[in-house]
C-alpha cells in the first residue's frame, strides 16, 4: 500500500456494517460468493488509559489484502450488546468507516490544531483464528467526534499486528472480488460533508462536480460523497437509510459479471447503474448496497 505524508489519512482500512444476527449475515455473504472470516470477539477501551473490556460484540469479515468489510453483531442476538443495539435503533446497515493512518500522534496533533475533538488514542483487540492457533490481534484507534458525524462511527486506526488480520486463506473469494475500492456516504448537506472530510484526511476532494465529491487516497481508495438528489440517481432501485448515513460500497473485480453471477444464482437481484457498475440492493445484502466495478 502506498502510504500518504505523516499525518494524514492513508486510505479506507474497512467500512463497519451492523447486524441483527451475525450468523444469518455470514449466511447471506457466503450466498453471494464472499468468504466469510470465523467469529472473532471484541475487546476495547472507551478511554485513554482505561483498562479493555469485552465489548459482548464481534465480528466475520470479508477480507482483502489491504482493507475489508467488517460485519459486526452480537455475540448472542438475543441480547445486543449495547454498541450494536444502539446502531440498529438506526438501521441494519454500515456505520462505520475506519480510515488507514500510521502515525496516529501525527494526525490527533493535526485534527487538534484544525480545531476538531478526538477520543484521543484507544487500544482495541480481538482474539483470532490462524493457522498456529487463537492470536491477540491489537489496534489503536482514534475517533472523531461523533457529534460531527450523524453518519456514523469515523475513525482513524492503525494495525499493530496486521499478519493476524489480513491472512492470504481468508482474502481469496469464489465471486473473484479483490478489494474495496469505493465508500458512498450520502450527505444531507453537500458543502459540509466536504469540508468536514477535508479537515479528516488533510486534503480535498481530486474530484467535484455538481451534487458530488470524491476522495482519492494514496492507497487508490475512493470516497463519494453524494448529496441526496445525486444519491438517488447513483443508486437507483435499492432502499437508501435516513441521510446522512454509509449507503455502498464497490469491490473491484477482474471480472464484474462473473462475480454476480455466484449473486444471481443465490436468487438475488442484480441491477446495472448509470454508471456500468453492477449492483445488489441493500435489503438484499444486509441493509449495505454491494457495487462491483472492473478493476482498472
Amino acid at each position: 500500500m502506498n502510504r500518504a505524508a505523516p499525518g494524514l489519512l492513508d486510505g479506507v482500512n474497512h467500512v463497519g456494517m451492523a447486524v441483527r444476527d451475525l450468523d444469518v449475515a455470514a449466511a447471506r455473504f457466503e450466498a453471494l460468493g464472499f468468504q466469510v472470516t470465523p467469529y472473532s470477539p471484541h475487546a476495547a477501551a472507551w478511554k485513554p488509559g482505561e483498562a479493555v473490556q469485552p465489548l459482548g460484540s464481534g465480528n466475520r469479515c470479508l477480507m482483502f489484502p489491504g482493507n475489508y468489510l467488517e460485519i459486526l453483531g452480537s455475540a448472542d442476538p438475543r441480547r445486543q450488546a449495547a454498541r450494536v443495539a444502539g446502531f440498529l435503533a438506526r438501521h441494519q446497515g454500515a456505520h462505520i468507516i475506519c480510515f488507514d493512518g500510521e502515525d496516529l500522534p501525527a494526525a490527533e496533533a493535526r485534527l487538534s490544531a484544525a480545531g476538531l475533538a478526538t477520543s484521543g488514542i484507544l487500544p482495541l483487540q480481538r482474539e483470532v483464528e490462524t493457522p498456529e492457533g487463537t492470536r491477540t490481534a491489537r489496534f489503536e484507534r482514534l475517533q472523531f467526534s461523533p457529534g460531527d458525524s450523524p453518519e456514523g462511527y469515523i475513525q482513524v486506526a492503525r494495525h499493530l499486528t496486521p499478519d493476524f488480520i489480513y491472512q492470504p486463506r481468508h482474502c481469496v473469494h469464489p465471486n473473484g472480488a479483490l478489494a474495496l475500492v469505493d465508500t458512498l456516504v450520502l450527505a444531507d448537506d453537500l458543502p459540509a460533508f466536504i469540508a468536514k472530510y477535508a479537515r479528516y484526511a488533510g486534503f480535498g476532494p481530486a474530484e467535484k462536480s455538481p451534487g458530488r465529491a470524491v476522495f482519492r487516497f494514496a492507497s487508490g481508495q475512493r470516497l463519494t460523497l453524494l448529496d441526496l438528489p445525486s444519491g438517488r440517481a447513483a443508486l437507483p432501485g435499492t432502499l437508501l437509510p435516513m441521510a446522512p448515513c454509509i449507503a455502498a460500497i464497490s469491490f473491484a473485480c477482474a471480472d464484474p459479471e462473473a462475480a454476480t453471477r455466484h449473486a444471481a444464482a443465490s436468487g438475488a437481484t442484480v441491477l446495472t447503474l448509470p454508471d456500468g457498475r453492477l449492483m445488489i440492493p441493500a435489503e438484499e445484502a444486509c441493509g449495505l448496497a454491494l457495487l462491483f466495478e472492473r478493476t482498472p
